[in-house]
């Protein structure tokens, strides 16, 4: 992958400085043309063929959509074979490039449970830059074009830049068209203040990926690597990796955000302190917002209400319907959300781990609120709530073990080795990239604070920017790294 598309590269703010002059010096109604041509640039840089699906995909679903607002209301039928056709192209364009060797992998698997022999060849797979992330934009915009929500844009230009709109091709935020597309017709005016507040955010997300989630990558990956004799930093590990693809995505976010609105367009917001969650609904609530709500909206719960309509019963050996419909949507929702990030069953095992805690959860909850009662932590709202959020950030971390791990083997393996007592290597690193997290904490609970205060004179923030910036390239870890979204 060139350093173009690495969006925090010497390369890429280079390519941006260049948009942002020529972008701001067209006329608002005609911005998106060389937004566009950035986006299809940045897109097909690295690899010329990456345009291939994204195009191929962006004009078929405009044209699906403008079919499925042509035809009548009454005519369900044909609206849904065309909502199916979309749906179907999107999906299988998904499938071929990300699980065409998971699929043959799982049939060989199971016909040799069954004695059968299927010899398959794995297949090379280029992954094309963003098709995860585009794939679900268009598709929730078919979605909602088909019931009504949306109507179908006519304007091929500004659909394009819905698509491909390069600040959020590679790792979102995963915009709604009713809410993105308005705002590419009318662009925010060149205003300083919202220019250098879109850039400390920028700064900001840069911080958390160079400085912060650079520098624990190096302890986390050495310890993931060599699991065997490593104790108690296998704990902290999972710890210290929650916090570094925290950083890492998060800091993505901060960056594309920044970016867009550096560019005069809003993005939608993707994070909202996740590890402050008093539980696993609550952190899906806070965490990689725009994919959450995504799974909710055109997933679980049209999950939900048809299992709920289909069954006439209340109850189902003794467990009401509405339970069983949350425990079936939710488990099918994670599992296909793990698969999402990637096709490995590592995976399957992190949404699956999720959908369990998400089902027990929701299954224990008066037994919750009775046990806070009898223990007396009802009555100290706070001390209930710091355990809550530990008990969260606990549950979150060991799934993320196999979120990190290259293969569920390699996840048990980990696990295995996990123990309570202290190791003697790396304990340097342990200690320094612990405080770093704790400052971290301190650092970004300040930041989110600042937003309350009255902002300060325009020189004082320049100032601030500027320093910012020699902290970055002080402190800042320079190891290529990629962010870890951009892989899926």
């Amino acid at each position: 992958m060139l350093l173009l598309v690495v969006i925090q590269s010497a390369s890429f703010l280079l390519f941006f400085g260049l948009v942002f002059c020529v972008s701001w010096s067209f006329p608002a109604r005609v911005r998106w043309v060389p937004l566009l041509l950035a986006s299809l640039w940045f897109v097909g840089a690295s690899r010329p063929a990456d345009l291939v699906p994204l195009v191929a995909a962006t004009v078929a679903t405009y044209a699906i959509a403008r079919r499925l607002e042509a035809l009548p209301r009454v005519d369900a039928v044909a609206r849904k074979r065309w909502l199916l056709l979309g749906a179907g192209l999107l999906l299988a364009a998904l499938a071929g490039a990300k699980y065409v060797n998971f699929l043959g992998g799982a049939v060989s698997q199971a016909a040799a449970w069954v004695g059968l022999s299927v010899p398959l060849r794995p297949v090379r797979l280029l992954l094309p830059l963003g098709i995860s992330f585009y794939t679900f934009r268009l598709l929730g915009y078919l979605v909602d074009v088909y019931h009504g929500r949306v109507e179908a844009e006519r304007h091929a230009g500004y659909f394009g830049l819905f698509a491909a709109f390069f600040p959020q091709v590679s790792a979102g935020p995963i915009e709604r068209a009713r809410d993105f597309l308005p705002r590419l017709r009318a662009p925010e005016r060149f205003d300083a203040d919202r220019l250098t507040a879109a850039a400390a955010q920028v700064a900001w997300g840069l911080f958390k990926k160079a400085v912060i989630a650079n520098r624990l990558a190096i302890f986390v990956d050495q310890v993931f690597a060599a699991p065997p004799g490593q104790g108690l930093s296998l704990v902290v590990a999972a710890w210290l990796y929650a916090i570094q693809i925290y950083c890492d995505f998060s800091g993505y976010t901060d960056i594309a955000i920044g970016l867009a609105r550096l560019l005069g367009y809003e993005s939608a917001k993707n994070f909202d302190a996740p590890y402050a969650s008093r539980s696993i609904a609550e952190f899906w609530s806070r965490w990689h917002m725009s994919l959450s709500f995504w799974f909710r909206d055109y997933l679980f719960l049209p999950l939900s209400y048809a299992a709920t309509r289909s069954e006439r019963r209340d109850r189902i050996l003794g467990v009401r319907v509405e339970t069983v419909a949350y425990a079936q949507a939710t488990a099918i929702t994670m599992t296909l959300c793990g698969l999402w990030h990637g096709a490995s069953w590592s995976f399957v095992a992190w949404g699956g781990l999720h959908a369990l805690f998400l089902i027990a959860g929701q299954l224990s909850r008066r037994l919750r609120r009775r046990w806070a009662r009898w223990t007396g932590l009802a009555a100290r709202p706070s001390l209930h709530r710091a355990l809550q959020v530990l008990l969260t950030f606990n549950l979150v971390s060991f799934a993320w073990i196999f979120f990190r791990a290259p293969t569920l083997a390699e996840a048990i393996r980990y696990l295995h080795y996990m123990q309570i007592k202290p190791s003697a290597n790396g304990v340097g690193h342990l200690i320094v990239d612990c405080g770093l997290a704790a400052a971290f904490l301190l650092a970004e609970w300040l930041y989110r604070r600042a937003g309350e205060l009255r902002p300060l004179p325009l020189p004082v923030r320049a100032g601030l920017l500027a320093a910012a910036a020699c902290a970055i390239l002080l402190f800042g870890v320079d190891s290529g790294n990629e962010f870890i979204y951009v892989r899926f």
